[in-house]
């Protein structure tokens, strides 16, 4: 990341993610109060050893594994009844999608990118799908983030017209 004190860098990434992770976690859990547990949990665990997060290339993917997993540690601390089958329950929470619906899925990201170079649906993947920020994206493609943010505008325009 860069050379900032880790407290300072801990409470930047805070500010920065805080609003993404938390409505990543509602939609987990359909619960606020607990997805505020969870990111009160996983920055707790963070400022235990700031410097880790230094290490950290791509910190909006590493949140979001790191939330889950305080996810499955918050849910086998409340609800040991309900984890009898520790498999199934990380099945639900992680992976909930069936693989029918998988297919149905990329099937239509697979429709809706076919006429886009294939740049520009790296873009849009990156943005949409895997949720990278422009800045992200910036350092992932070697492009400038003004152009990226024209394209993906240009992107959504044009598929908005096709319907």
């Amino acid at each position: 990341m860069t050379s900032k004190d880790p407290f300072e860098l801990v409470e930047t990434i805070y500010l920065e993610h805080y609003l993404y992770l938390k409505n990543y976690l509602i939609k987990l859990t359909k619960n606020e109060a607990i997805a505020e547990d969870i990111i009160q949990e996983l920055f707790t665990k963070i400022l235990k050893d700031p410097a880790k997060l230094i290490e950290v290339t791509y910190i909006k993917s590493w949140l979001i594994k790191s939330a889950k997993n305080t996810l499955l540690d918050y849910y086998k601390k409340r609800k040991p009844v309900l984890l009898n089958d520790e498999a199934i329950i990380e099945e639900l929470l992680i992976n909930y999608q069936t693989p029918e619906f998988k297919a149905l899925l990329h099937a239509e990201i697979d429709f809706a990118l076919k006429d886009l170079s294939r740049q520009e649906q790296l873009i849009l993947l990156a943005k949409f799908h895997y949720g990278y920020n422009y800045e992200e994206i910036s350092e992932l493609l070697n492009i400038p983030v003004s152009t990226i943010k024209s394209k993906v505008f240009r992107i959504r325009k044009m598929m908005v017209k096709r319907g």
